[in-house]
């Protein structure tokens, strides 16, 4: 599979104008009105669950909550494509995975990798130097000093040695985890807020040409006080 190679989305200098496609009118039909029957978990949260934009530091423990609910390996199987497929809380087309989650905690020079087997952060050298003007990016997007920042880096060969013209499905594998991700950080009473740049070019810069890129940010942190 060719490298995937889109650039991270900005917001226009002046805005466009864009007039809705106007669906015919046929008969509409109404469904049944839903009854609100109490606390009911994951459908209440929902309900309730909103972007926020204003962080505090989380500590260890809560992070590593977030990750082991959202990202760990429950499971492994056997294939014939090179690499386990695994079973994780979130779908991945085939399950296949191909999304690594970086992070950058408040104050540290460089990143860490989850190691979703293992449970734990895996430090990457020199990657502070490799992914400063990232850090900067993320800054300007949204600015926090106490915001723990998570790259989603997609291995696209992975999905590659399974599916054919497979770029979309990393691309939704993404918006998944990132969805999951917003839920379970609701759920934990953390502030969480996806950005709109997928981290390129510089993600792709911490490994061989064509291996890793960038395809989505966020940043996690616990509520403002």
């Amino acid at each position: 599979m060719d490298r995937i190679n889109l650039s991270s989305p900005t917001v226009r200098a002046s805005p466009g104008h864009y007039l809705p496609f106007t669906w015919p009118e046929g008969d509409f039909h109404s469904l049944p009105e839903v009854e609100h029957v109490g606390d009911k978990g994951i459908l209440d949260l929902l309900d309730h669950r909103r972007t926020r934009r204003s962080f505090s530091a989380l500590d260890e423990r809560q992070l590593s909550q977030l990750l082991w609910r959202c990202a760990r390996t429950q499971g492994i199987a056997e294939s014939n494509y090179g690499f386990d497929l695994e079973l994780r809380p979130v779908p991945s087309a085939g399950a296949i995975h191909p999304i690594h989650i970086l992070v950058h905690l408040p104050g540290s020079l460089n990143w860490r990798r989850y190691d979703s087997r293992r449970h734990g952060l895996v430090e990457l050298p020199e990657s502070g130097e490799a992914l400063a003007e990232l850090v900067a990016q993320c800054h300007m997007t949204l600015p926090s000093e106490q915001a723990t920042r998570l790259l989603l880096v997609a291995e696209a060969g992975k999905t590659g040695a399974k599916y054919a013209n497979g770029e979309s499905l990393i691309w939704r594998d993404a918006g998944a985890l990132l969805a999951i991700m917003a839920v379970i950080a609701d759920a934990l009473g953390y502030a969480f807020c996806p950005l709109g740049i997928t981290g390129e070019p510089w993600a792709s810069r911490i490994a061989p040409s064509g291996v890793l890129t960038g395809v989505g940010v966020a940043l996690v942190g616990g509520p403002a006080t």
